[in-house]
């Protein structure tokens, strides 16, 4: 009998618990998880990352990069690329971590240590085994990483490392036997069987009473519950509430009954619950009072059913490794999906909640589900098809207590779980019941209009209205009673029915003549109780005076120029939902009347309505219907407000990942993407990280990401090169930039990125510099000044020895000059006074000879020095037009200038050659006659020779060497056909 009580108790006691559960439902239905429709998962299986199908673990840095422990070492996601790089040893990564500082430390098999960045930027693991003792360093794969308050746990089944102070202290559990440990409200947990639950403390090891029990089953989670209680799961045996001191208690929820028959392998804390993963039957989320929300698994989308670690990520989402992949499940979105994998196949164009029933109707048919506030994703049933309803549905409304079916194949009232026909007709596209007719019903089909009635309570075909017979497909009437009914491109009519409906009484037609922009997408809503008219561009409404269409001003001001409005649809609050191009959105409507757009959030649909034929259906602030092109959408306008919990983390970051020099290196990676301050990964470049390039490399290419996952294919950048563009470029959706022939200088590349939702991101950098190349490196510069002032100071030397040298030579020419005057005047003394006269004429001749002389050697070096100051100046002047540095142009315009002022003898050789023959009886001339063969060259030796000149002192007049002049002689020896015992010299003197 006390069985029996007992038993009657534990049931009463599980029904009341079942009964809370439920109660709390409702707050479920508003948390932040939905509980309609599956979540938009994306799916990344190892074709994709080019690593192993099993992922172990999965973490997230500061800057929002994913990481997963994978067979083949540890992956590395920015939102547009995966790296693999693995451990010491290239073996299993089964466990990640990351500290408050940022750094991440990564578990394989007989090694772990943590993540760093190398010189250029990329992640290295660096191992910790060197700190332990020889004696522990053999051990098996380290399955869990936990950063304590005491230190960084590394557990494996061998003993547990503590990195404590940068030191590794080594703990032996006191059995061979112990289960994973858990670190969850600041205390280290682990299970050991026939012990109990085991704290770990300050390296102290203790018993936790009254746990002998729960230490035998397998623990597969602990995670931090109500005040300081403890919710312990279980891989079969369900979930218990601990509560932090002594109590264990069965936890019994909705969600027993999955637990006992699936294994639980992982999990995590979301929000407002749970995320546990099976080992064959996917992901089951349950809010914090146990209540199911979301069920997902292979059928559901998921790649495999076997999970092996659930993480939330900074957005609120989650990822799943598995045993085949890695899966992307957006929780934390207002957005979920009924489609094939809930058996709502095909395109969506109709939608219907009636009598606990959702209905959806595509290109396929119509479907239903029971609907109610909370759906129980374990017994959820799924969608099916309503009988009679193969084909094309094109609309789904409820007039009158009727549900209403306009199908391709006829008109149909949905009762139960049945189509019935109402009529033998086809093609029909919408019902519309008469304002002014109660019991009659409009239904528009491919080729004019049906009237029926509804009868004692059932709907009765009556006929055909004649007069009539487009499609229509868009109807409305005003409030005169008129039938509004638009044509896809020919224009709109308006029709006036007889009183007893059987035929138009009146029919008027409107098209782009009566002031729409053209013939096109017409369309006509009803919005506040009046008709609004949408044209390929721009809203109008109908200006009966005039009877032409005008712009609608309050209602054109709220969307862009030049779009076309598909749809309009005011839901019971006064707001208008809308279709404009891809967009959708919808004005909501304020307490003074006027409206304010939103529809950033609906950029994820965009693209994907059915174009021409959008459905948009608003039931409640928890439920919107879309449909799109797959399928349909469930929106629930109050989930945004549950967003706010992540609008911290909701900001996300511009990663330049990848710095490539694509000229000239084999090697040509200068960035890897991570930067290192203090030992830790940093967002900002360090300045010891600002590199300087050789001018050579002077091409990069820039790739870049984003750490925002939802429909990353969508995310756009903005860059911008300091020091070379003027502005930031366009948004694009490449990731990567590329700049070619840089010139020297101090450059950063900046680049932000902008995700579906039209939010930017955290902008990032780059800081580099480019070297001048070797002709305008400043040493460069320092030789060119060094050697200008070799020239200036060659140039003085050469012209302060010719000066000296001519004045030597003339105070010679004087010396004999004089010498011989006074052997004259000894010898004119001795003659007779008779000679006097003529002697003294002979001495002006002579003197004019003299002087003759005299100005045609100081003419010839003259020549010289000026050729010599305008090659120098030639010279300088090149230099001048190859140098760039202003303050060198500068002092070297002085110089030109100061060269050019010295040049004041404008002469040349035919001058001197003329003096030259005057004074010696025309010898060049006499030369040239009888030495036709001597070059103009070996005339001027000769004219030198003939001056007594040395070779010595010949060769700079000639800009040849000793050994040249030599050469010349000889050359001039065999052209005169002279013997070798004749002196060269004193047969030209002699000539």
């Amino acid at each position: 009998m006390f069985r029996i009580y007992l038993s009657l108790v534990k049931k009463v006691l599980f029904a009341l618990t079942i009964l809370i559960s439920l109660l709390f439902a409702g707050h479920s239905l508003t948390a932040q998880i939905k509980n309609k429709g599956i979540p938009f998962i994306r799916n990344y299986s190892h074709k994709d990352y080019k690593a192993s199908p099993q992922n172990w673990s999965i973490i997230q840095d500061q800057r929002g990069i994913m990481y997963f422990g994978n067979n083949y070492g540890f992956l590395e996601f920015d939102g547009n690329n995966w790296r693999l790089d693995g451990v010491t040893n290239k073996t299993i990564v089964r466990s990640l971590a990351i500290d408050k500082m940022g750094r991440i430390y990564v578990g394989g098999q007989n090694d772990f240590g943590y993540l760093e960045a190398d010189s250029i930027g990329h992640l290295i693991f660096r191992s910790l085994k060197p700190k332990i003792k020889k004696e522990f360093q053999s051990f098996d794969d380290v399955w869990k990483i936990y950063v304590t308050n005491e230190g960084v746990v590394f557990f494996t089944y061998a003993r547990i490392y503590y990195l404590i102070n940068d030191e590794i202290r080594v703990i032996l559990p006191s059995s061979d036997v112990f289960n994973f440990p858990y670190y969850v409200n600041d205390r280290l947990l682990l299970s050991e069987p026939g012990v109990g639950l085991i704290e770990l403390k300050n390296e102290k090891v203790s018993v936790i009473p009254n746990s002998k029990e729960i230490g035998s089953y397998n623990i597969t989670g602990m995670f931090p519950h109500s005040e300081n209680n403890i919710l312990i799961v279980t891989d079969k045996k369900g979930m218990f509430l601990y509560d932090g001191y002594s109590t264990f208690k069965k936890w019994t929820t909705l969600a027993d009954e999955f637990l006992s028959k699936n294994e639980i392998y992982c999990g995590t804390t979301l929000l407002d619950g749970y995320a546990l993963g099976s080992t064959h039957n996917g992901l089951l989320i349950i809010d914090k009072n146990g209540v199911p929300i979301q069920h997902l698994n292979r059928e559901k989308g998921l790649q495999n059913g076997a999970i092996l670690t659930v993480f939330q990520d900074n957005s609120g989402n989650l990822w799943l490794g598995t045993n085949n992949g890695i899966d992307y499940i957006e929780i934390n979105s207002p957005f979920t999906f009924y489609n094939a994998q809930n058996g709502v196949p095909g395109t969506a164009f109709a939608s219907a909640i009636n009598q606990d029933k959702i209905f959806l109707g595509t290109n396929e048919g119509l479907y239903y589900q029971e609907w109610s506030e909370y759906e129980n994703p374990i017994h959820n049933k799924p969608f099916r098809q309503v009988e009679n309803t193969d084909g094309k549905v094109n609309n789904l409304q409820k007039i009158k207590n009727h549900l209403l079916l306009a199908h391709h194949k006829g008109p149909y009232e949905i009762i139960g779980n049945k189509a019935y026909k109402i009529s033998d007709h086809w093609g029909i596209w919408m019902f519309m019941p008469l304002d002014n007719y109660p019991d009659h019903i409009l239904c528009g089909t491919y080729g004019g209009l049906l009237l029926y009635k509804i009868v004692n309570g059932k709907l009765v075909f009556q006929w055909k209205i004649n007069g009539f017979d487009e499609s229509s497909r868009v109807m409305e009437q005003d409030n005169e009673g008129n039938i509004w009914i638009a044509h896809g491109y020919k224009g709109i009519f308006k029709l006036k029915l007889s009183k007893n409906l059987d035929k138009v009484e009146k029919m008027q037609f409107y098209n782009s003549e009566h002031g729409f922009p053209s013939n096109l997408f017409i369309n006509v809503f009803k919005i506040n109780n009046k008709l609004v008219f949408t044209g390929e561009t721009g809203i109008f409404k109908y200006d009966k005076d005039s009877d032409r269409f005008v712009e609608h001003k309050e209602f054109n001001k709220l969307f862009e120029k030049d779009k076309h409005i598909r749809k309009l649809i005011e839901d019971k609050d006064g707001n208008i939902w809308f279709s404009v191009g891809e967009e959708m959105g919808f004005l909501k409507k304020r307490s003074n009347g006027n409206y304010e757009v939103e529809k950033n959030i609906f950029n994820k649909l965009q693209g994907r309505l059915v174009g021409g034929f959008e459905h948009i259906a608003y039931y409640d602030k928890n439920n919107v219907i879309i449909g799109i092109d797959e399928g349909f959408v469930h929106y629930n306008p109050s989930f945004i407000n549950n967003r706010n919990a992540y609008s911290e983390n909701d900001a996300f970051t511009a990663l330049i990942r990848k710095v490539e020099i694509t000229v000239g290196l084999k090697d040509s990676l200068l960035f890897g993407g991570t930067h290192l301050e203090g030992n830790l990964i940093s967002l900002k470049q360090p300045e010891n990280e600002v590199y300087t390039i050789p001018h050579k490399y002077n091409s990069l290419r820039f790739n870049f990401s984003a750490t925002s996952y939802e429909d990353i294919h969508r995310i756009e950048y903005q860059y911008f090169l300091e020091g070379f563009d003027k502005n930031w470029s366009n948004w694009i959706n490449s990731t990567q930039k590329e700049y070619t022939n840089l010139h020297e200088g101090n450059y950063v590349f900046h680049v932000r990125a902008k995700n579906i939702y039209n939010k930017e991101s955290i902008e990032a950098s780059y800081a580099f510099s480019v070297k001048p190349p070797l002709v305008r490196s400043l040493g460069a510069y320092i030789l060119y000044s060094i050697l200008f002032i070799g020239f200036l100071i060659f140039f003085k030397r050469v012209k302060d020895r010719s000066v000296r040298k001519a004045k030597e030579r003339l105070k010679l020419e004087q010396e004999k000059t004089l010498k011989l005057k006074e052997a004259q005047h000894m010898e004119e003394v001795l003659k007779a006074e008779k000679e006097i006269i003529k002697l003294n004429n002979e001495k002006l001749e002579n003197e004019l000879n003299h002087k003759n002389k005299e100005l045609t050697s100081s003419a010839m070096h003259v020549m010289h020095s000026i050729e010599t100051i305008q090659k120098i100046r030639d010279q300088i002047q090149t230099v001048i037009e190859t140098t760039n540095d202003k303050s060198t142009l500068n002092h070297l315009r002085k110089v030109l200038k100061a060269v050019e002022t010295d040049i004041k003898f404008q002469n040349n050789w035919e001058q001197f050659e003329l003096h030259f023959n005057q004074i010696h009886q025309d010898f060049l001339r006499r030369l040239r006659e009888d030495f036709s063969q001597l070059t103009h060259r070996d005339i001027k030796l000769c004219a030198y020779l003939r001056l007594n000149l040395s070779s010595k002192e010949i060769a700079p007049l000639l800009n040849l060497s000793i050994r040249g002049i030599e050469t010349s002689r000889y050359r001039i020896r065999k052209k005169m056909g002279l013997e070798q015992d004749v002196n060269l010299t004193e047969f030209i003197l002699k000539y």
